[in-house]
């Protein structure tokens, strides 16, 4: 497969090999690795929806940035769940239940228990949140099991039902339903969008470097925000959503196609070309930073710390007329 060449990453490519013919992979360097099968063995759904892979925490080291083997691994997998533990970080992706996915992860990573149980605790929630499919010949089969067997699983779910509702009642909720703020989200989309200009510019590495960029940031933002709903304080969402609101905005002003890709695309229409992409380019770098700073502090239950700033963006009055709009038309 072509995927497994590009990821140059020996556990990443084991891993998709490992679950493309079942369920489960637990690499032979993690400490306790057969438990740890065994106990998963019992929980993972046989139909195919979900695959669990367990990777020592040195899988990691070089990955350009921390969600990395997570996508790697749910490009490469054929299940609509990827659950993945790199050393005692626990993530998970999903087609079926989206960002929820990797709340619970991040809920039964902070429950502190062992990773084994953590690993059970976040297949049996996500396996409780995805929906099945109506009708077929399961619900046929359920028919003609005699009443009395149905009645006990019905009692046996609704114990279990009766454990995770009180562990997922905030985050079920109505309001709660997506972690990333909405001003924020708004940004990460319009992040995303500019994303797709700057890959479709032909013969430009700066521009394919850029969309790269966008890409992890859009990415981070998200991370940041689906970590603090789950193990920090609400004081702590506010204050990053306060400190990223601006920064955004700035950015996306600056990545614009009005700006930085007419930079790249028409630099001979500019004066200063050169210093202007250095700076968008420069910005976009040290925002990443900070905020891959920000998820490693939350991970570390630690108090967040921003010290980055864009003045020499502010500096820029044509970017400041271009935020403006932005924000206006955002409704902020």
């Amino acid at each position: 497969m072509p995927f497994l060449s590009a990821s140059n990453n020996p556990w990443i490519d084991d891993a998709v090999e490992g679950i493309s013919g079942q369920n489960i992979y637990v690499d032979p360097d993690v400490s306790g690795g057969q438990a740890i099968a065994d106990a998963l063995s019992g929980v993972v759904p046989g139909d195919g929806s979900i695959a669990v892979v367990v990777l020592p925490a040195d899988a990691a080291r070089d990955t350009p940035y921390n969600t990395y083997i997570l996508e790697q691994l749910k490009a490469g997998a054929s299940q609509k769940t990827v659950i993945v533990a790199i050393g005692d970080d626990l993530q998970a992706a999903s087609v079926t239940i989206g960002d929820d996915a990797l709340r619970i992860a991040n809920e039964s990573e902070s429950s502190g228990g062992s990773l084994q149980d953590q690993l059970v605790e976040t297949v049996q929630e996500i396996s409780a949140e995805t929906p099945t499919s109506p009708g077929g010949d399961a619900a046929v089969g359920g028919a003609v099991i005699p009443l009395v067997i149905g009645g006990v699983v019905l009692v046996a779910a609704a114990v279990t039902a009766f454990g995770l509702i009180a562990r997922r009642r905030r985050r079920t909720s109505p309001a709660s339903t997506d972690p990333v703020p909405a001003g924020i989200r708004l940004r990460v989309n319009r992040l995303r969008e500019l994303r797709a200009d700057y890959a479709a510019v032909p013969g430009s590495p700066l521009a394919a470097e850029t969309a790269a960029g966008i890409d992890a940031l859009a990415s981070h933002v998200e991370q940041l925000f689906i970590r603090l709903d789950a193990k920090a304080g609400e004081d702590q969402s506010v204050l990053a959503e306060t400190e990223y609101s601006d920064k955004l905005a700035r950015l996306v002003a600056a990545l614009d196609r009005d700006y930085l890709l007419d930079l790249l695309t028409r630099p001979d229409l500019w004066d200063a070309p050169d210093e202007r992409i250095a700076e968008v380019r420069e910005a976009l770098s040290s925002v990443t930073t900070q905020i891959v700073d920000n998820i490693k502090q939350v991970n570390a239950r630690k108090g967040l710390l921003f010290q980055v700033s864009l003045d020499s963006l502010i500096g820029r009055s044509e970017l400041r007329d271009w935020e403006r709009q932005f924000k206006q038309s955002s409704g902020d």
